[in-house]
């Protein structure tokens, strides 16, 4: 078996392939710098301002205590439609995620998946903070449930399954996921590298096997 090392960028590189996907999640948040100038976001989160401050400092990457406060305030608006909740609850688990409270943003994607199950990025966001969180199999479960659900972006979601597998020992399945989200998304860089990566090991270990003196 050829044995390829796990990138320690990966723990750096998840959050910000789940943030991405979390943002267009978040609908009408994600089209503007400013959510105010869409009024179908206004239809969703109704004039509260805080959801606004959310949404707008999560797509600006703003990941500061004061994020977290507007989105928190903003769960606890009385006239918050059951869309909004789940787009706050997005915008905050996102907030999380980039700050590597990871337990914080897979409880928030938890409630996001109580509201709604089929909520194929909140699936792939949990699934991402899983492996950071080491628990390898549970994140397959959700990455393989957000591939069901159809996601938005696959590739990311083949691509963090791929590590997920690969920190398991399944080379075989990791390569196999890598490979396709290069397929869906060519000329990717994160799936192009850790495929390179794969082909290096590949041919490290041929050449050993060739140095090998005949018995």
């Amino acid at each position: 078996m050829i044995c390829a090392e796990l990138p320690r960028r990966i723990q750096n590189a998840l959050p910000a392939l789940a943030v991405t996907l979390a943002l267009a999640a978040a609908a009408t948040m994600a089209h503007a710098q400013d959510p105010r100038g869409d009024p179908r976001a206004m239809t969703i989160i109704g004039n509260d301002s805080n959801a606004r401050r959310c949404g707008a400092a999560v797509v600006d990457g703003n990941s500061s205590d004061a994020t977290v406060e507007f989105c928190t305030r903003a769960l606890g608006y009385s006239r918050i439609t059951r869309e909004g909740r789940i787009q706050v609850l997005v915008n905050r688990g996102v907030t999380y995620l980039r700050r590597q409270q990871n337990e914080l943003a897979v409880g928030d994607f938890d409630a996001v998946i109580a509201l709604d199950p089929s909520n194929a990025e909140a699936h792939l966001n949990r699934g991402a903070t899983l492996v950071q969180l080491q628990r390898y199999g549970p994140a397959i479960a959700s990455l393989t449930e957000a591939l069901g659900l159809g996601v938005r972006e696959p590739h990311k979601a083949y691509f963090n399954r791929g590590i997920a597998r690969e920190s398991l020992g399944d080379l075989r399945g990791a390569y196999e996921d890598y490979s396709t989200s290069l397929q869906i998304e060519p000329d990717w860089g994160p799936a192009s590298a850790e495929l390179a990566r794969f082909a290096r090991a590949r041919r490290a270990h041929l050449a050993t096997v060739l140095d090998e003196p005949t018995p």
